[in-house]
């Protein structure tokens, strides 16, 4: 299934390398912001949730602690609870469901564009990394074709990778350290983890902001570690993998804050005028009252 997502995402990345005049970090950049695009409506839907969810938090706690004993009637209570108030539970885990597989293919992707991006056929590899490794084809392995695609796509030129002279969105940032000269890579490209890290930090805090006045203690701290982890994890896929991964993730969650700032005005927005109309229906009621005496 990995195969066959990567082989569409690959698909479409080759098509807007083309439409681009063949620069492999514009198309990247677009192809970005093309999947925030279309996972725009799982966003704003997951976001819809969380915001009912918070919403109805105190008689959810109220809930939990009336029937602490009683996890049937439990159950029965949450979900009319969360039926009066047109909240599905489920809402907000689709949008990750989705998002897991698409990075694992986009690993894929980056790592071998020869296959998925340049779309060359695997006997042409094969006769590539025999030439890279001053090997016959016939012994060349299945892992060393998928292993050396970026290095040949380099050497033969068969992918323009390059951001400017001295950085290649083939460059793995792990490399900035290593003391043999053939890989060693810019330590510019540590830039690229260190970035991803800071923003995932920041679009944490942006998304938590309201979630934090309704959460216990407990949850509390889950979240403080979690908005360490997960940036940290971020920031090490993007030190161990090519840095076209990491720019992928990068932009996105740049795109994702962007998202996410736009939506809570959005909501804010509608808040405020249906307190606004709430309060003018109380007046409107209040004089029709005082008419009517």
């Amino acid at each position: 299934m990995i195969d066959f997502i990567s082989g569409i995402l690959g698909s479409v990345i080759r098509v807007i390398y083309r439409m681009v005049g063949n620069n492999y970090l514009i198309a990247l950049l677009i192809f970005t912001f093309l999947t925030k695009l279309l996972l725009f409506p799982l966003m704003l839907k997951q976001l819809k949730s969380t915001a009912g969810i918070q919403k109805i938090a105190p008689e959810d706690k109220k809930l939990r602690e009336k029937y602490k004993d009683n996890p049937v009637k439990l159950n029965e209570e949450l979900t009319k609870l969360y039926a009066e108030n047109k909240i599905s539970p489920m809402a907000g885990c689709l949008l990750p469901i989705i998002q897991i597989p698409l990075i694992i293919a986009m690993f894929f992707v980056v790592k071998q564009p020869l296959t998925y991006i340049a779309q060359i056929n695997q006997e042409e590899i094969v006769s590539y990394t025999a030439e890279y490794l001053q090997k016959d084809p016939s012994e060349v392995t299945e892992n060393e074709t998928k292993e050396y695609e970026i290095p040949i796509a380099k050497r033969y030129n068969l992918l323009e990778m390059n951001i400017g002279s001295k950085v290649s969105l083939g460059d793995t940032p792990k490399d900035a350290f290593s003391s043999d000269e053939a890989i060693k890579v810019s330590k510019l490209t540590l830039v690229v983890p260190i970035l991803t890290f800071v923003f995932s930090i920041l679009s944490n805090q942006i998304s938590m902001r309201k979630a934090k006045k309704t959460m216990t203690e407990d949850q509390a701290e889950m979240q403080k570690s979690m908005n360490i982890m997960m940036p940290l994890l971020s920031a090490y896929i993007s030190f161990v993998c090519p840095i076209a991964l990491g720019i992928y993730w990068l932009f996105g969650t740049i795109l994702g804050i962007g998202q996410q700032l736009i939506i809570d005005k959005l909501m804010e927005d509608k808040t405020d005028k249906n307190k606004k109309d709430k309060k003018n229906k109380v007046l409107f009621l209040g004089k029709g009252e005082n008419n009517n005496d």
